[in-house]
């Protein structure tokens, strides 16, 4: 892990194991032994990007519902560890009780390091939402921080990939009394054309199913371009997969799974974890609301859909702040179109202000809904990427690079032909003794 994250592990929750897999992988996993009282105080102390947490008992469930409500260690995502006695009802209760995520004692703690990357990403975006808010409110501008997440009722339809309808009913004949109607595709190439719309019916998630290697190849095509469409990247996908056709389970996580499950499946298990995920959604969806409100006339660059210079040099503080107190690291990106200037020689100021818009507005969409992007000079914008790594960085400059230098842009109709756009881009790690001005000349010296 680029960016060390912190995984507070309740009493002997995971045992010496997962913690140790965790603390390979880089997560910092400080251990609180004693009652849940200790637990809720040193969550709201510490503020953790992720908590694990028993939940067998009733009174380890009603300590999950303590940490879901209380002011102080609500916006902290929480997995429980169970038993596997019982599976099912255990995961059912935990569900219930508020969990993010629920982990079986003895899972893989590969696996257990791959899915926990969602819940530090949601602890990334709410973190973010708090500051984001705190900064608004210093121009004026309004956010709510409280957040209403209403969990998915009724009946959940998934589209089954790689089987037919008799083939999942031999391996999940208790998958309706689950409440989770189906569509059964066999053909992964038609699958990804059905996963788009069918008759108006969205799929509420996919359940891949992997025969065998040579399958293999046309599954992973369905996984990887449903993760890559910006319009379904955040769909619910269970790879299940028979023995052999992974490693271990975190190589398909690596694919694109949201959750894995070797054959033969457990239907209530498979609606419990598509419950958590379309509500982790859920609540994804709301942060990125609320986070996006923080744009406003009174926050926003003349350009409209990026932040002012003001409001960077502001939260860049607040940024520096929470970073020093929870020892992550942020970075910075620096992007310049030198193509804006070169339109405005070419044909007009006027054409160059339209690139210039829509470079902004390209921008604030190419990147996550927690990074900040904001105005830095005539033709340059900044964005800054909150607990982030800049090897976790790269792949977003990397990503936007491509997009924008791969498009082309329409103008006026005094320019006769579509411009395609050079960026030049230049990445630095956001130093505690920073300000905006020198953030940002360490960032415009290592353009390229």
């Amino acid at each position: 892990m680029g960016n060390p994250a912190t995984v507070l592990i309740g009493r002997a929750t995971a045992g010496a194991r997962i913690a140790d897999a965790l603390e390979a992988a880089g997560y910092r996993c400080p251990r609180i032994g004693g009652n849940d009282a200790a637990l809720a105080d040193e969550i709201a102390l510490h503020r953790p990007n992720v908590s694990l947490v028993p939940g067998d008992s009733d009174a380890d469930r009603d300590t999950i519902r303590q940490l879901k409500t209380v002011e102080g260690t609500r916006y902290v995502p929480v997995a429980a560890v169970v038993n596997a006695g019982g599976k099912g009802k255990a995961l059912r209760l935990c569900y219930e009780a508020g969990a993010d995520d629920v982990f079986e004692a003895g899972t893989d703690p590969r696996e257990i390091v791959a899915r926990l990357r969602a819940l530090v990403r949601v602890s990334t975006m709410e973190s973010e939402l708090l500051r984001r808010a705190a900064t608004a409110g210093e121009f004026g501008l309004s956010v709510g921080t409280t957040l209403t997440v209403e969990p998915p009722e009724g009946g959940r339809r998934l589209l089954v990939v790689g089987l037919d309808a008799a083939g999942l009913e031999a391996m999940c004949p208790r998958l309706s009394r689950a409440g989770l109607s189906f569509v059964a595709e066999p053909d992964p190439y038609r699958a990804r054309s059905r996963i788009e719309g069918d008759d108006g019916e969205p799929f509420d998630g996919a359940l891949v199913y992997i025969r065998d290697g040579e399958q293999r190849g046309k599954c992973l095509y369905f996984c990887h371009s449903v993760r890559n469409d910006r319009r379904m990247f955040d769909l619910p996908l269970f790879v299940a997969a028979d023995p052999g056709a992974f490693a271990d389970a975190a190589e398909a996580y690596s694919e694109g799974a949201s959750v894995f499950e070797p054959t033969p499946l457990d239907c209530e298990s498979l609606d419990v974890h598509l419950r958590l995920l379309l509500r982790g959604r859920q609540l994804k969806r709301v942060l990125g609301r609320r986070i996006a409100s923080a744009l406003g006339p009174r926050t926003a660059d003349t350009l409209g859909h990026v932040y002012s210079k003001e409001f960077l040099e502001l939260h860049l503080g607040r940024m520096i702040a929470d970073g020093k107190a929870q020892e992550t690291r942020s970075t910075a990106i620096l992007f310049f179109i030198p193509t804006i200037g070169e339109t405005v020689a070419l044909y007009s100021a006027r054409d160059g202000e339209v690139l210039r818009q829509q470079m902004a507005d390209w921008l604030s969409g190419l990147v996550r809904i927690e990074d900040v992007v904001g105005r830095a000079g005539a033709d340059e914008f900044l964005v800054l990427l909150p607990e982030t790594s800049e090897s976790d960085a790269d792949v977003v400059r990397r990503r936007v690079l491509g997009v924008l230098q791969e498009s082309k842009f329409r103008l006026s109709d005094s320019v006769p032909v579509a411009v395609e756009v050079y960026v030049q881009s230049g990445m630095t790690t956001i130093a505690p003794d920073d300000t905006l001005d020198t953030l940002i000349r360490r960032a415009a010296a290592a353009l390229e």
